[in-house]
């Protein structure tokens, strides 16, 4: 029996010319039918070929951007610097509402200094300012994560008052050290020390 067996050998160029005709057939096809499934689309949802020429259709993402831009275009930099401003406040009282409505569970609750009772205790110090006014702003950035912060009232010899901001009141000073431990992620980057109240 005789065997029939025939090969076809192709040169480079021809396999290359095949190459870019499928190329060329594949994003031909790829074009026409996103082409039709968009006029598919349209049909189907009831816009017709005149609508698609005469209305540009946006998402509603695009849509709620450019009435944005449009109002905010009409407004002069002082207008819109107070918009800033009043939106920035909104959304601040509105995080403080909400981290002040939350149980504060992360540190141990403590009375400011008022209360006798924490004098001997350690703590531990994130820092020390002059003015009360500079203490409480920065008390209360712990307190908005969700802390209780103690302000000390300090006075020190040749250096008159000062206001230390302090985190917690433990029986000595391993306690606190192993709550260091414990909220690495609140003392990472921060300045603190252990101290005992006085």
């Amino acid at each position: 029996m005789e065997e029939n067996n025939k090969v076809i050998i192709f040169e480079k160029k021809e396999i290359i010319l095949i190459l870019l005709f499928v190329l060329v057939l594949i994003i031909t096809s790829f074009t026409i039918g996103i082409r039709l499934g968009k006029k598919l689309a349209f049909n189907d949802s009831g816009i017709k070929d005149v609508d698609v020429k005469t209305v540009e259709l946006k998402s509603s993402e695009e849509e709620n951007v450019e009435a944005t831009i449009s109002e905010d275009s009409k407004l002069t930099d002082d207008d819109k610097l107070k918009k800033l401003m009043d939106e920035s406040k909104e959304r601040l009282s509105d995080e403080l509402e909400k981290f002040s409505s939350e149980n504060t569970t992360n540190a141990p609750q403590q009375e400011p200094q008022a209360d006798k009772s924490i004098l001997g205790k350690y703590t531990i110090q994130l820092g020390s300012y002059n003015s009360l006014e500079e203490a409480k702003q920065f008390a209360e950035g712990f307190t908005v994560r969700g802390y209780s912060p103690i302000l000390n009232e300090v006075k020190i010899e040749g250096r008159g008052t000062w206001y230390r901001v302090c985190l917690g009141a433990f029986n000595d000073s391993k306690e606190a050290d192993d709550y260091i431990k414990k909220e690495k992620s609140l003392f990472s980057g921060q300045d603190y020390v252990v101290i005992e109240l006085k």
